[in-house]
């Protein structure tokens, strides 16, 4: 009996146990129970729950390792199973072995073995069996054996055996530890090949926490972290550098494949710091420090970005793309912003002339079932960039920065009724345009820029370029001559000393009186809106973008500069830009220039959002009210052209006796002045609009609660660099106060204005 019971705990079937856990009853069983005492027949039941915990760890776990859909389950499923279960049958074996040596201290005398003795030596690995089948049971859950999409992940027994390890029983702690070393080892066999190729294990790929992004925004974005599979050893930096490095060197590899030879240094410059990524993993203990693990993937991470990326993309080659950005997109370069509004105005125009037909009062100036065809979008945009050569010295040599602005900057059209026209202000043309960035899929400057960025550019460039064709056409409206003084001169001697030159020359004079005291009101309005948009320009122009990239260049450069040498500015910055320049710049520490293009890129994002916010373009409301007075402006300045039209085809039939059968110039002045009285109340309205949404920023800024109010933790956490902490910190508009002061002067003036109309209209009523 003795042999049966020790060949059954080490996992094989026999009938004594189902003896034992029958009831006193008759035959068989009543011969048993007349051997077996209550004592020893309790002492039974122990072992016999030996045997069953063994049989069912022993068959779930080889049936586990051949299965399960995670390799690291069935690498514990296997350890259980190999190492602690055979340390089990190594017992049994070792007990059995003295028994049959008759050692003393399992063997009495007349050599009976007490039951007693048996029991106490296995009762320990009751605990360490049940504990193992609590393990298993994760592994497997009940009832749900055969569904696959329900079996736990790596990730949730990494997390399970790491909180087992905190336990007050050293035999499950060791126990613990050692299944949770073998589970790390399976993972980081699978995140070695990540972190050494840049390629997703192929085996293991269900536990590993890096997936495929199925929106990826740029080339280092291909890639995405799933928290459901990251385990809590790996906190979110070192989860941060995990991803960072796979994907540098994903993307590495793709672009070495894509340039071929040309960048056969970065794959050699990959391949020699294998051997020491290599060396890093190896020096990991297990199981695994969570402070050390993070320190290793760190510096992989930032020996990848040093030693590779540097060779694909140099630093040079970000310095030129970031000088394009501000000399085209955020219209530094203030030549390029005048020659494509003229440009596109050209283009307009041409289309006007090609219909040949009169529009109705309401749409003048409103082109919105205008198209403009790609093929003319390119003419635009190459007749631009030929004016801006040609200004150019004839013996300078065409400057580098310019013949990469032609190579990646287009003008692309498209639809604002999708999601990413919502939001855009773009009157550039009648078609909704942007200035967009068609970078090749094979170029390196994808790791850089984004797709989310260059969009933002895009957008942010419709946006400047959009205030600044207003101001510039509404400056235009001062040369129309006629509009401004008598038009054509008044006849002068002998002919106005006659009686009937006397006639004319007065009623000369009392038209040209009323049709200036007609278009007052309208003229006050126009330079209104003037100055609404010059000083929204201005503030803009001169304080945002130039304070904001005097930031970042100076975390870029290391020095004060705010461009280089060649970078052509032909916007001087405002007083409060300089003063800033001079106190809040010279405080600040010199830096270490940043070479490693990832780190240069986050930067570069960071510097773009928070500008994003400084320009008002994340304030809804703000966005809305300025589109819709620019629209007016351009209907507004449209019926001045017109009405200049008609006042000259009136002036000929009353001066000159000439008719146009088919026009009736009387009735469309009418109609004109009338609409023009609309749209200049729609325009006075908007501007008091435009005037409050802003005052309403500054109260929110002043507040804190506001759109243009940065995270204040997100703006102090720094960068890595070079084993020294580089923090770039975007510039932060602190008030839009004198913004504020300028226009509410607009304001009272308008509201003086409106006084003194009223009390007019009394004294002609009283009178």
């Amino acid at each position: 009996m003795l042999h049966e019971i020790l060949l059954s705990l080490s996992g094989l079937q026999s009938p004594i146990w189902s003896q034992v856990r029958a009831p006193a009853g008759s035959g068989d069983e009543k011969t048993f129970n007349q051997y077996v005492s209550p004592p020893e027949r309790a002492m039974l039941a122990t072992l016999a729950h030996l045997h069953d915990l063994h049989a069912q760890i022993k068959g779930a776990t080889s049936r586990l390792s051949i299965t399960h859909r995670s390799m690291v389950c069935r690498a514990v499923s296997a350890s259980i199973a190999d190492v602690h279960l055979g340390r089990f049958v190594d017992k049994i074996v070792e007990v059995e072995s003295c028994i049959l040596q008759k050692d003393a201290a399992y063997v009495g005398a007349y050599e009976v073995v007490p039951l007693s003795t048996l029991v106490a030596e296995f009762a320990p690995w009751t605990r360490r069996l049940e504990w193992l089948w609590s393990i298993v049971l994760h592994l497997d859950p009940p009832f749900k054996q055969n569904a696959k999409t329900c079996s736990p992940s790596g990730a949730s027994i990494l997390d399970l055996l790491e909180n087992e390890t905190h336990t007050g029983y050293s035999d499950i702690e060791d126990m613990a530890i050692a299944l949770l070393t073998v589970a790390q080892k399976a993972w980081m066999r699978a995140a070695s090949l990540w972190v050494l190729y840049g390629r997703l294990p192929t085996s293991g790929a269900e536990d590993f926490c890096i997936r495929p992004n199925p929106k990826p925004s740029s080339a280092m974005d291909s890639y995405m972290i799933d928290p459901s599979l990251t385990p809590k050893f790996l906190n979110p930096r070192a989860s941060s550098a995990l991803l960072s490095a796979g994907c540098a060197l994903s993307q590495l590899y793709s672009q070495t494949v894509s340039f071929g030879p040309l960048l056969s240094g970065s794959s050699d410059a990959s391949l020699s710091l294998l051997p020491t990524h290599l060396a890093l993993l190896e020096s990991l203990q297990y199981p695994l420090n969570l402070s050390l693990l993070e320190s290793t993937l760190s510096s992989i991470n930032q020996s990848i970005s040093e030693n590779a990326l540097s060779q694909i993309l140099p630093r040079p080659l970000i310095m030129q793309l970031l000088l394009v950005i501000l000399r085209y997109v955020l219209l530094n370069q203030g030549e390029f912003a005048v020659s494509l509004i003229n440009h596109a105005d050209d283009r307009v125009a041409n289309h006007q002339q090609t219909q040949n037909t009169v529009r109705p009062v309401r749409k003048i100036g409103r082109l919105d079932e205008l198209a403009v065809k790609e093929a003319e979008l390119k003419g635009i945009l190459n007749k631009t960039m030929a004016e801006l050569s040609a200004l150019q010295a004839d013996d300078d040599i065409e400057d580098d920065t310019l013949g990469l602005a032609k190579k990646l900057l287009s003008l692309k059209a498209i639809d604002d009724r999708n999601e990413f026209g919502q939001g855009l202000v773009s009157t550039l043309l009648p078609t909704p345009t942007i200035l967009h960035f068609t970078i090749p899929t094979s170029s390196p400057l994808h790791l850089f820029l984004s797709s989310s960025d260059v969009q933002l550019y895009a957008f942010i460039n419709a946006y400047l370029i959009s205030i600044h064709r207003a101001g510039l056409h509404l400056s235009s409206l001062w040369k129309l001559s006629s509009h401004r003084r008598c038009y054509p001169s008044p006849i002068g001697p002998p002919r106005s000393a006659s009686q009937a030159g006397r006639r004319i020359l007065a009623a000369r004079r009392v038209r040209d009186a009323r049709r200036s005291a007609r278009t007052r009101a309208h003229w006050t309005t126009a330079s209104r809106a003037l100055f609404t948009v010059n000083e929204l320009e201005a503030f803009l122009q001169g304080e945002v973008i130039q304070s904001s990239w005097a930031q970042f260049w100076k975390w870029l450069d290391g020095n004060d500069r705010l461009y280089p040498s060649s970078a052509k500015s032909s916007r001087p910055g405002t007083g409060s830009s300089t003063a800033q320049r001079t106190t809040g710049l010279s405080n600040r520490e010199a830096t270490t220039v940043p070479t490693d293009p990832r780190t240069m890129a986050d930067a570069h994002r960071r510097y773009l959002h928070a500008l994003n916010n400084a320009l008002f373009l994340t304030n809804v409301a703000f966005v809305a009210t300025l589109k819709e007075l620019l629209n007016q402006v351009d209907h507004f300045i449209a019926l001045f052209s017109r009405l200049q039209t008609v006042w000259e085809g009136l002036d000929l039939q009353e001066d000159e006796g000439v008719l146009d059968a088919f026009s009736n110039y009387a009735q469309d002045e009418r109609d004109v002045l009338v609409e023009m009285d609309r749209t200049r109340k729609s325009i006075e309205t908007s501007l008091s609009d435009l005037v409050d949404k802003i005052r309403d920023m500054e109260k929110e800024k002043r507040t804190g609660v506001g759109l243009m109010t940065s995270n204040l933790e997100e703006s102090l956490s720094g960068f890595q660099l070079n084993g020294n902490a580089t923090k770039f910190i975007p510039w932060q508009a602190r008030t839009v106060d004198r913004l504020v002061m300028k226009l509410d002067g607009l304001v009272m003036k308008q509201d003086e204005d409106r006084d003194h109309a009223a009390v007019g209209l009394v004294d002609a009523f009283d009178e």
